[in-house]
């Protein structure tokens, strides 16, 4: 008897872990949208496991895997992305098996947004706000940190500084999103926090991160264009000017530098042949790339041979220098995985796209226009950062990626299910959720 009534509590435990209600997705929310600039690959942990315990709802039968047009849309070219990868990796020779590990967060996809389905639209664009506003603040903290008193280039918690100026970027860009949403002085913070991530990101001097937070900027400006008025206020006015003067400030230490290194570097290119510098370097990564794909245009080298491609194509020019991806994300897709895996990556951030611009086309609902934000600006920013560097392959990148299309495909056009997750439970579960609430007073 005793036992029996241990396995009920057990059952009746598990079940109240697995099922969702907003203060736990909340939760989960702001760790997957603080965390990334601040404590780098916890954001990758937490997806995974949320990722994986949508797995388990479904496989309990709690809740169905979402049949939400947008996530279709989505799924398809990231199904088939992961396909190709895989394909090229069993192919070729001496296939490792760990390289297969990083298309696991893309497989789990459809899982992860069933499980954000499970809870209210408002709380879940209430948290993206405010996590993103405390990613800001954390990357900024970090970066002057990093930069002023360890003398180096920030790479917040990414240990990456490509990394961190990416997702920095995408909090930032969240961050003036929702400033332009609320109302009142709720907007101050909000636009405090995207001036903080936009002088992180000067900090990182990953100057494609530059242009790609100039563009998402422009973007969300954009969309928000007939909220312009609510700019007009004199503390609106006033705290405009001393963002421009700490980011002027920010970029004084940094950008004459990263500028002057970049022309140094093209000089020592065209004038003395010299490929060893950032620049040259990835230009000899560049032309390795390319004569890899013609080698296998199709079907691609596998994730297996990128490193001894790269250390390869430098020794024959004398270079003793090592790279594990090619510095281009398409280019990197395509040695990996053939055109296949090359165009449906690609396809990925044109579907982003392209469901975001409709959206802000069909609705002017404010949970529906910040998941279309969200999925124009995580277009933006890794299609642009991806041309010079990580598109996908990096735990916290690729984490990052599939939160930002889950949440936004949600927030834009999704469905809740939570009717469906109460419909969907065991009669013995309700019966077990019902005894452990009576006993507990609930």
């Amino acid at each position: 008897m005793h036992n029996k009534k241990s396995g009920n509590e057990s059952a009746s435990l598990l079940s109240r872990l697995l099922v969702h209600d907003d203060r736990r997705s909340e939760i989960f929310t702001y760790v997957c949208f603080a965390c990334a600039p601040i404590a780098g690959s916890v954001v990758s942990f937490a997806v995974n496991i949320g990722a994986a315990g949508g797995v388990l709802e479904v496989l309990r039968r709690i809740i169905p895997v979402s049949r939400d047009r947008f996530m279709r849309y989505l799924a398809a070219p990231i199904y088939v992305y992961c396909a190709a990868y895989l394909v090229a990796l069993a192919v070729n020779p001496a296939p490792r098996w760990a390289d297969a590990l990083p298309v696991l967060t893309f497989l789990l996809f459809p899982f992860l947004y069933s499980s954000w389905c499970l809870s209210r639209k408002e709380t879940i664009a209430r948290s993206v706000i405010n996590a993103s506003m405390i990613g800001c603040l954390g990357a900024l903290a970090l970066a002057v940190f990093q930069f002023h008193f360890q003398g180096m280039r920030a790479e917040g918690g990414a240990g990456n500084a490509i990394v961190f100026a990416t997702v920095t970027c995408l909090a930032a860009s969240v961050a003036l999103a929702g400033a332009f949403i609320r109302q009142g002085m709720a907007t101050v913070p909000l636009f405090g926090a995207y001036c903080a991530g936009s002088i992180a990101i000067l900090y990182s001097g990953s100057r494609i991160t530059w242009l790609a937070l100039f563009l998402s900027t422009a973007a969300v400006l954009w969309i928000y264009r007939e909220r312009r008025h609510a700019w007009s206020s004199a503390l609106a006015v006033c705290c405009a000017a001393l963002a421009v003067g700490a980011v002027t400030f920010a970029g004084a230490q940094v950008v004459p530098a990263r500028v002057q290194a970049l022309a140094d570097d093209w000089r020592q290119m065209s004038e003395y042949h010299n490929y060893d510098s950032s620049l040259g370097r990835r230009t000899e990564l560049w032309r390795i790339g390319l004569s890899a794909v013609r080698l296998r245009p199709i079907v691609g080298h596998g994730p297996q041979s990128t490193r001894t491609l790269i250390n390869r194509g430098f020794e024959e020019v004398g270079l003793d220098v090592h790279f594990s991806h090619f510095h281009n994300g398409l280019l990197n897709a395509w040695v990996e995985a053939g055109i296949v895996g090359a165009l449906s990556l690609a396809a990925i951030f044109v579907v982003a796209a392209w469901l975001g611009v409709g959206t802000l086309a069909r609705t002017t609902a404010a949970e529906a226009r910040l998941g279309a934000v969200m999925l124009i600006v995580v277009a933006t920013t890794y299609f642009v950062s991806g041309l010079t560097g990580i598109l996908v392959g990096h735990d916290i990148a690729d984490a990052v990626l599939v939160a930002f299309l889950a949440v936004g495909a949600y927030l834009a056009a999704g469905t809740s299910m939570l009717g469906q997750q109460a419909s969907r439970r065991d009669p013995a579960e309700e019966q077990s959720l019902l005894r452990a609430e009576t006993r507990s007073g609930g």
